[in-house]
């Protein structure tokens, strides 16, 4: 390792663990709460399974921002949200606090996720209404769980860290034609695969009417809780420590979208 590698090595595990510090001040000035967003009022487990630098940020409602405007601008509840890749339950257990969703199945591979999401869902009061299974797998729509559900009232999140590329095949898709879908797109982790992401989109489009988005910008001037911090640190609090701009594509069906 040279020293531009050192110090970059080192300057990231210093931002990693200002951000942990941060997150826990937010935490304790907010009372473990959601204090901004769709999600205000969502009681966040203080140490965080998936991604704990990010906690700040999900306390704020700066976390995913672009996902949660999407969802809250349909300005509707779902009378059922699919949540593949659940983690600590910021969606899975979130929208149904919010009531966003009426009740949510949750799919976490991650045995620590599992329990971090059965402790949110407690906290927060709604434990009845979520359902928490394992790693979901191309059988995942054939649970006797989901028999009473309808798709035309579904929203399904998926972040699976690359495995929407593999689970999600043009026979899934077609039986999930009437959801609505948001899925965080991973192509970039999967340099051996080039061009992954644009043949998918393709197949998504097969069935859906898609858009593909990013992160867009973030207005820090109406949080007050951040008024009091340097620029450096507001600016730490939005940051998802993500390797580069990251994608994820919001899929409707084909004829509520025309």
């Amino acid at each position: 390792m040279n020293n531009d590698q050192l110090l970059d090595s080192l300057t990231r595990q210093a931002l990693d663990s200002r951000r942990l510090m941060l997150g826990r001040l937010m935490f304790k000035r907010l009372g473990g709460l959601v204090g901004h967003g769709p999600l205000k009022g969502f009681r966040l487990n203080e140490h965080q399974i998936w991604g704990p630098p990010d906690l700040g940020p999900r306390l704020l409602g700066l976390y995913e921002k672009d996902v949660l405007d999407r969802i809250s601008k349909r300005q509707k509840s779902w009378d059922w949200l699919i949540n593949l890749g659940a983690g600590d339950g910021y969606y899975g257990i979130g929208l149904v606090k919010a009531g966003l969703a009426k009740r949510s199945i949750c799919f976490e591979q991650s045995v620590e996720g599992q329990a971090a999401l059965k402790t949110a869902a407690e906290v927060n009061g709604i434990a009845e209404f979520v359902s928490i299974f394992g790693r979901a797998e191309t059988d995942f729509l054939d649970r006797e769980d989901l028999d009473d559900f309808d798709l035309a009232r579904t929203l399904i999140i998926v972040d699976i860290e690359g495995s929407e590329f593999s689970l999600l095949t043009k026979g899934i898709l077609d039986r999930l034609r009437d959801a609505e879908l948001i899925i965080e797109l991973h192509g970039g982790f999967m340099p051996k695969a080039p061009g992954i992401e644009e043949r998918f989109i393709g197949q998504l489009q097969d069935f859906f009417t898609c858009e593909v988005f990013t992160m867009a910008q973030r207005d820090l001037s109406m949080i007050p809780e951040l008024a009091s911090l340097s620029d450096s640190d507001r600016w730490l609090l939005c940051s998802e420590s993500r390797p580069f701009l990251m994608r994820c594509v919001h899929c409707m069906p084909q004829q509520k979208a025309a």
